[in-house]
């Protein structure tokens, strides 16, 4: 079921990853930072690169989720939860199906020819595959929904609330370009608040367990099965 939310749900959301940042931003950091090292050295595979590296983030990424929804649970962050989600193989194949749908996405917009036309069905593209994926991870995980019902369900939950959506994004992009002044260091501090975010996000929308929650008996709500 998707929850429709204020636009200052966006700001909320935020307040979320700061919050995350917090329980265990040293390890968040070097969660982030091993990440990006193993996705840049995959990528760099001849012709297998390209097709592998999204599909090995979005399984890192699943387990720092993992680890932020312990986190809002109770539990003490660990570097190990980077892992976590290549235990369960029936959820590997979905998250690897939401992993590369942004890779026909960018086939998709290779494919168009340029100018006006182009280059606004190429960003209507990026758009939808942002709306369809942005949730589709943690539904797949927390949820334990099916690829094709994940992303249709993100889809519906960035539609349901596209005001707090483009607060939101907004609000990223901002904190981007002020972390990038200080020769980039910032975004050591940012993309660990934005992994947090994307949690805060799912949970209000869907029902979760919530690092920051708006309503203080949600507190104790218990969180759906994973």
């Amino acid at each position: 079921m998707v929850k429709t939310v204020d636009a200052g749900a966006g700001i909320n959301w935020l307040q979320g990853g700061w919050a995350a940042f917090k329980s265990g931003g040293p390890l968040l950091i070097g969660m982030v930072f091993v990440s990006l090292l193993m996705v840049i050295i995959v990528r760099l595979v001849p012709w297998l690169g390209a097709l592998l590296a999204p599909i090995l983030a979005t399984f890192l990424y699943s387990g720092m989720l993992i680890s932020v929804r312990g986190s809002a649970g109770g539990r003490v962050m660990q570097f190990d939860d980077l892992w976590s989600a290549f235990a369960n193989q029936d959820k590997m194949v979905h998250l690897a199906i939401v992993a590369l749908v942004p890779t026909l996405g960018e086939l998709l917009r290779a494919a168009l020819p340029g100018g006006f036309f182009g280059w606004l069905i190429s960003g209507l593209i990026g758009v939808t595959v942002l709306a369809l994926t942005y949730f589709a991870v943690p539904l797949v995980l927390f949820r334990g929904q099916e690829a094709p019902h994940a992303l249709k369900s993100s889809f519906d939950g960035v539609l349901a609330n596209l005001p707090a959506v483009i607060v939101f994004w907004i609000a990223c992009i901002i904190l981007m370009v002020i972390a990038i002044i200080p020769v980039g260091l910032g975004l050591l501090v940012l993309v660990p608040v934005l992994l947090g975010a994307a949690y805060e996000a799912y949970a209000e929308i869907y029902g979760d367990t919530e690092l920051v929650p708006n309503d203080p008996g949600s507190a104790n709500t218990p969180p759906p099965p994973a």
